[in-house]
């Protein structure tokens, strides 16, 4: 008998505890009879102090579903099923876990569909904001094979691997928003307020100004008696450019600049491959045929021009061509995935190519980052003091030259 660690609620009271029980499955239905609403549940480590590893039985209570809500109820139905638990049981169990909102609505309407004998990829394509067409024929293919737990365990990792890359990618560009926005705060204040005092002194004063200070009242002049046009200029202009993005051509182009961007076009590009190729290996060892898969993978990379090149290629492969060859003169596509495709093509192994690829590009993310932090961080300070100080210079430099005149 193994001994399972599990943190949970009941009565609205969290606590934790282990409970001796054959399988993880047993562990489950007693805990659930003894009305404990599971978070956590793991096996449980001599010596351990806490669930270190295991099923997470936690979905988001939000009044709105999010993605990683969907991903934690795809590991949590993957955990179930593996377990031994009927799908029907398993979404009575999940939907027990939440407590009201448009989650515990879904899960409870998938649980009564599956009672009525409707099969699972039909009652979840009735959410399609939710479940993709990737997430369906993945579930499809489960159903047919018999493998649907194995198949919501890939869904399940693919998903966290997506999300683990997305978190990276918005931890890059938070801090230089942070920092842009301060200083556009730190500015606005200077000029609302700092320099229109200076302004009415070196007016009492009656003396000729240096160059910088009245480049500086200029500047000072014109946004407080221009300020409503520039914000609505603004305004227009990032409505505008949302729109355009919006638009086919638009977003095509738009995603062909950022690939092009120093700096932030390399990560941009590894970002998108490494959703490509982790997408089109799971689809490929799921038994999805390789021009569907890699076309459902360029779909989902999340850059449209990577997605025109790829479709492009497989055109090249409907006729014949093998895919690397295909992709031999495409840009932006790295040579590794190119020579990756090929060895696997010469192997029948494409599908455990491409899960190597993504690794290689999720480490790469993962070093961008870090380095795109170490070099942002500085230079962002640096910008700051010097625009801040170049201002403070401006309004005291005709002050100093007073004083020394003066002497």
């Amino acid at each position: 008998m193994a001994s399972f660690q599990y943190t949970g609620t009941r009565e609205g009271k969290s606590f934790s505890g282990v409970i001796e029980a054959d399988d993880r499955r047993q562990a489950i239905t007693l805990l659930a009879r003894q009305g404990v609403q599971l978070q956590e549940l793991a096996e449980h480590a001599e010596g351990s102090s806490g669930p270190s590893s295991g099923l997470s039985l936690r979905l988001g209570g939000s009044k709105k579903i999010k993605p990683r809500d969907i991903t934690i109820l795809t590991r949590q139905l993957a955990t179930l099923l593996e377990a031994g638990f009927p799908l029907a049981r398993a979404l009575e169990f999940v939907s027990r876990q939440e407590s009201t909102g448009p989650m515990s609505e879904m899960v409870s309407d998938l649980s009564a569909s599956i009672q009525q004998g409707q099969d699972f990829s039909s009652a979840l394509s009735e959410y399609p904001k939710y479940f993709g067409n990737i997430f369906l024929s993945m579930v499809r293919a489960g159903e047919t094979g018999g493998i649907l737990d194995a198949m919501l365990v890939r869904l399940a990792e693919m998903r966290e691997a997506d999300e683990a890359l997305a978190d990276r990618f918005k931890s890059a560009m938070t801090y230089p928003a942070l920092m842009m926005g301060a200083m556009v705060i730190a500015l606005g204040v200077m000029f609302a307020y700092v320099v229109p005092q200076f302004a009415t002194m070196f007016e009492d004063m009656g003396r000729a100004l240096p160059g910088p200070t009245q480049i500086l009242l200029n500047v000072g002049d014109f946004a407080s008696t221009w300020w409503p046009a520039v914000v609505a200029g603004v305004v227009v202009a990032g409505a505008g450019f949302k729109a355009w993005v919006k638009t086919e051509n638009g977003a095509f182009q738009w995603d062909r600049t950022r690939l092009e961007m120093p700096v932030l076009g390399n990560f941009m590009a590894q970002f998108a491959i490494a959703r490509l190729a982790r997408t089109a290996g799971t689809l490929l060892e799921s038994g999805v045929n390789l021009i569907d898969a890699f076309a459902s993978a360029g779909d989902v990379s999340g850059n449209r021009y990577i997605s025109h090149i790829m479709q492009r290629a497989l055109a090249d492969v409907r006729h014949g061509k093998p895919l690397a060859v295909a992709l031999a003169d495409a840009p932006v596509i790295p040579s590794l995935l190119r020579e990756m495709i090929a060895l696997g093509e010469e192997s029948g192994q494409v599908g455990p190519m491409m899960k190597r690829v993504a690794e290689v590009y999720d480490r790469q993310t993962r070093e961008t980052v870090s380095g795109i932090t170490s070099i942002i961080e500085p230079f962002m300070v640096l910008f700051m003091g010097g625009v801040v100080g170049m201002v403070v210079i401006a309004l005291l430099l005709p002050i100093f030259e007073m004083s020394t005149g003066g002497v």
